[in-house]
């Protein structure tokens, strides 16, 4: 999607993707993008990723943004049974409300100083307003319950492809040395060797899969795999209009909009220190194999500097 950078994509919490996509009328705007048109996935997908930027803005500011002709938007609208845009975008904001009024403040201070940033500044005031998304109470059940079914798991499998693949590898190398049986289904080699060490999961294993933009094909069709043999599902994804979140299981939000790039790490790699956290206290066991690995790596580490990293 090619953003107009004469109006800002919000700053949205994971907390408004995630009531939205929750509510009678996200519903609506899910299975249209499941099962509609071309032009109705299109602009299912530009809601889903920002409720906050729909609930804010007139239906002349989605068309620039999104792309999107308004006589579409219109029409799409009218086939949800509301009488116009406006009671569409009242519909939205009333889901959304508790998260308006903040989000619609940081975005008015960023219009006004985009003119003077230059884009680094831009990217770093970006990834600050992501990161504060992220701590909505729904977030936070989430990742503790994540960090249970990582604990309790027979084996964990964490699968990523793309760029994808490096947080994939430091959630895995992050979990490796608290609990036995952690797989990093890409670590080396393509589709073809991933999908080969995936055939050994199974009912009692855990799946975590990590997608964003631009997403890869492959990670549904092995995640849809892993199900099948009975893997429990859990998502790290941007957005719930991502392929991936369309699967079901457990689902972490991380939105990871950008101003320039594809999309921003940042948020995925918070979530995976976040989700590391709660999973290395969440049984005593982890903080006894801590002490050994610390008094494993002692000989090695810089006598001054060592414990700073």
């Amino acid at each position: 999607m090619k953003i107009d950078q004469s109006t800002q994509i919000s700053s949205w919490g994971a907390g408004a993707a995630r009531r939205f996509a929750d509510s009678p009328l996200g519903q609506q705007v899910v299975a249209r993008l499941q099962q509609g048109s071309r032009s109705q996935r299109s602009l299912s997908d530009f809601i889903l990723r920002d409720p906050v930027f729909v609930a804010t803005h007139g239906i002349e500011d989605v068309a620039r943004v999104s792309g999107i002709s308004t006589s579409t938007i219109s029409r799409y609208v009218r086939d949800l049974q509301l009488t116009g845009y406006g009671e569409f975008r009242a519909g939205v904001a009333e889901t959304v409300h508790a998260l308006i009024a903040p989000v619609a403040k940081l975005e008015s201070r960023m219009t006004e100083s985009a003119a003077a940033q230059a884009p680094a500044e831009q990217s770093l005031a970006a990834a600050l307003h992501q990161l504060q998304g992220l701590t909505d109470g729904q977030t936070i059940a989430a990742l503790r319950a994540v960090a249970g079914q990582l604990r309790d798991a027979r084996q964990v499998w964490i699968l990523g492809f793309g760029l994808s693949a490096h947080l994939a590898a430091m959630l895995a190398l992050g979990l490796q040395p608290y609990r036995d049986g952690i797989f990093n289904v890409v670590e080396f080699g393509g589709t073809e060797v991933a999908a080969g060490r995936l055939m050994s999961c199974g009912p009692g294993d855990v799946l975590l899969a990590i997608s964003f933009p631009r997403y890869s094909s492959d990670i549904t069709d092995l995640a849809r795999a892993g199900q099948s043999m009975g893997a429990d599902l859990v998502v790290l994804t941007d957005s719930p209009a991502s392929p991936l979140a369309q699967l079901g299981g457990q689902l972490l939000l991380a939105p990871a909009q950008h101003p320039y790039l594809s999309s921003s790490s940042l948020p995925g790699l918070a979530m995976i220190e976040a989700l590391l956290s709660e999973f290395l206290l969440s049984d005593p066991a982890h903080i006894e194999r801590a002490g050994r690995l610390a008094a494993l790596l002692s000989s090695y580490l810089d006598p001054v500097r060592g414990p700073a990293g």
